[in-house]
């Protein structure tokens, strides 16, 4: 498995600061595992540089709408940068989607206190504060059920230059060249020509391009049925309408 170190010097030696066969001093290495580190956090930014979907759940609390989620809330796991999918399932095994909203649609509720409840809550907004982020429900849950929700995470940051990286196809390649440019930003000399350099920051984009590619997924235009006012959603030449 690929530690963080060997990363780093895979990119040192992308921009010739290092040659093959050396080391990197440890002041450099450690440089180099900040400017991972930063190019990383930067990366969690960006969905399609996520390869983690992750469904995770919690137990409604009768008469309480609002959790915070993070290290150290009520929901004391990594806070995710985005909700992007939830359901409520009852005693029974029955799931009941519930709607991602807004903060301008959940701005807009007049009343969003406790005694307006439901057994079955219907919508959740995510409030993406830091540290801690803040899962709010409506209405207020009367039942202990559990919500289960799909969430983007971000990238995870090596510790230590010792830190295995597990990652899928294609990562490596990406996290290796960027990181180089990365590091030239941070203030490592490049000794690569214009032509090189070129072909470095081309090969970075087209490796970091691909990994998007692979990690995009097919979205399902959908509508509200209500909008429709006829039976058949679609015209049809046989019947003229």
């Amino acid at each position: 498995m690929t530690t963080a170190a060997q990363v780093i010097t895979r990119a040192a030696q992308a921009i010739r600061y290092l040659a093959r066969g050396e080391v990197l001093s440890a002041q450099d290495a450690n440089d180099g595992l900040t400017a991972f580190n930063a190019m990383l956090d930067s990366w969690s930014n960006e969905n399609l540089f996520s390869y983690v979907v992750l469904e995770r759940s919690f137990t409604l609390t009768p008469g309480t709408a609002a959790y915070t989620i993070g290290s150290g809330g009520t929901l004391n796991v990594t806070r995710p940068l985005d909700i992007l999918q939830a359901y409520v399932q009852d005693t029974d095994g029955n799931n009941f989607v519930m709607r991602i909203q807004t903060r301008d649609w959940w701005n807009q509720i007049g009343n969003r206190g406790s005694t307006i409840t439901s057994q079955i809550p219907t919508d959740l907004f995510y409030d993406p504060q830091y540290p801690l982020g803040v899962i709010n429900i409506f209405p207020s849950p009367l039942l202990g059920y559990s919500v289960f929700y799909d969430s983007t995470q971000q990238q995870v940051d090596p510790a230590a230059l010792t830190t295995s990286i597990s990652m899928p196809e294609g990562y490596e390649r990406a996290y290796v060249l960027n990181l180089a440019i990365e590091m030239v930003s941070a203030g490592f000399p490049s000794m690569l020509s214009d032509t090189a350099w070129q072909a470095l920051v081309a090969n970075a984009a087209a490796a970091k391009a691909n990994v998007k590619r692979t990690n995009i997924k097919d979205v399902i235009a959908q509508y509200d049925p209500i909008l429709v006012s006829r039976s058949f959603a679609s015209y049809n030449i046989y019947r003229d309408n």
